[in-house]
């Protein structure tokens, strides 16, 4: 059955592209390096849009943007491994988050401590299916792949944790339909 989407829908779809290009695409699109919002996009298509069909398009558009990198920079195809396949589950794991925590009444305290899971969550997943299964490592332990990577975490969680400080925020003062409803009227 196709899938219709409101207005409303389509605009933060859009953003979401926007953004996923703006961030994962700034290794060649942009001299600014900014931090990959792939993450909180997920979490955000979870919690406002649950759908699986946009959940697997928008897991091709990362696949597309990373595999173009890789083409258009060589140098930027290094992640492009059989480890890159486990940020469908690392994906995943934010989608179903952002799903879960949309059938409560979000407070913050609830909201930060699955942010946090989830983006600890989605870290061990990527990490672990990248040094397990890009052969550029030997054959590491479950153990021994997190330890590889724990010099990494910091640097993956801060960025995350701030857009999802944005989003909580832009969804507790309910400016999604503030600001679609100020458009609409343009």
């Amino acid at each position: 059955m196709m899938q219709v989407f409101s207005k409303n829908n389509l605009l933060l779809i859009s953003f979401l592209v926007f953004l996923m290009f703006l961030t994962r695409g700034s290794h060649f699109l942009t001299e600014f390096s900014i931090p990959d919002a792939s993450l909180i996009v997920f979490l955000t298509l979870g919690l406002f849009i649950p759908s699986i069909l946009l959940f697997c398009l928008f897991f091709i558009l990362t696949a597309v943007i990373d595999f173009g990198s890789g083409f258009f920079d060589n140098s930027l195809a290094f992640c492009l491994t059989d480890g890159y396949w486990g940020l469908i589950p690392t994906y995943l794991a934010m989608f179903v988050t952002g799903k879960l925590i949309k059938n409560y009444d979000i407070k913050f305290n609830l909201f930060f401590v699955a942010l946090l899971l989830s983006i600890t969550l989605a870290f061990i997943i990527s990490t672990n299916t990248y040094y397990m299964f890009s052969d550029k490592f030997g054959s590491p332990s479950f153990f021994t792949s997190i330890q590889y990577g724990w010099n990494y975490f910091p640097a993956y969680l801060m960025p995350n944790l701030i857009y999802g400080m944005i989003v909580f925020t832009l969804y507790q003062l309910n400016l999604k339909n503030y600001f679609l409803k100020f458009i609409q009227r343009s």
